[in-house]
């Protein structure tokens, strides 16, 4: 079996900019000559591991997070499936490793979070418009419109809805 993945690590580029880093600034962080750093950038270069591992320390990054940085994207499309639950409507948006719920919801609804729906994850709980309060593990919190939080989705938690609500809750890796 063939791996047809590709590589770019032109994204070396982006990821100097955002830092403020001159290329002479990079290479002498991470040991090498500007040409390489150029050459890398110019999406000509093949970085071998120890190049990969020098850059990935300026920019306090994990060797394989920087090499799935610079794997070429492909587009995913979403599964995408919109059904009523215990009261509220909601749309589930579902990517491999990172899926998102987009719920509406009426005043006084309490809904205890279904542990089928759980893996090891974090769970970023967004509020669009209106009030939840969300119970994680005895802790109460009030969230209102551009509020937000995170935490394990694996915590029991509940969702109380204070005030008629539009939120997403999103499980990512």
């Amino acid at each position: 079996m063939s791996d047809n993945t590709q590589f770019d690590f032109s994204i070396i580029r982006t990821l100097r900019l955002k830092r403020g880093l001159t290329a002479e600034q990079l290479a002498e962080r991470a040991g090498m000559t500007r040409a390489t750093v150029a050459k890398i950038e110019g999406g000509d270069g093949n970085p071998t591991l120890d190049t990969i591992r020098a850059l990935s320390n300026v920019f306090h990054l994990s060797s394989s997070e920087l090499i799935r940085l610079a794997e070429v994207a492909r587009c995913e499309e979403a599964e995408v499936k919109s059904f009523r639950e215990k009261g509220m409507n909601v749309n589930h948006i579902w990517f491999s490793g990172f899926e998102i719920y987009h719920i509406r919801a009426e005043t006084g609804l309490q809904y205890l979070a279904n542990p089928e729906y759980h893996e090891n994850t974090a769970e970023v709980c967004l509020v669009l418009s209106g009030r939840v309060r969300v119970v994680i593990a005895g802790q109460f919190y009030e969230l209102g419109p551009e509020m937000s939080m995170r935490f394990k989705a694996l915590q029991e938690h509940q969702f109380d809805i204070i005030e008629d609500a539009e939120f997403l809750t999103i499980h990512h890796n």
